[in-house]
């Protein structure tokens, strides 16, 4: 299941989100946050940044699983109410 897409998310829950991850550039972040945050597309995101698409792609889905491990934390604490 994929919890991260284009323009999906605010600045303070992206930050939240890296903040779990592995070291990422800033250039990286930067694409990150054109993507999620500001809505723009992942090619003119990696453009405007200066990284390459696969690099791009590749933090997308390592913070793609963060976010789904975060989800199944909500999930289980849901549950448990």
């Amino acid at each position: 299941m994929n919890y991260l897409y284009k323009g999906s998310q605010s600045q303070e829950r992206l930050n939240a989100l890296l903040s779990f991850g592995k070291s990422t550039s800033e250039d990286i972040k930067a694409a990150l946050n054109d993507y999620l945050v500001r809505g723009i597309s992942k090619t003119n995101a990696a453009t405007l940044n200066g990284v390459p698409a696969s690099n791009l792609t590749r933090a997308l889905k390592r913070l793609e699983v963060v976010a789904g491990k975060i989800e199944k934390i909500k999930e289980l604490d849901y549950r448990l109410r």
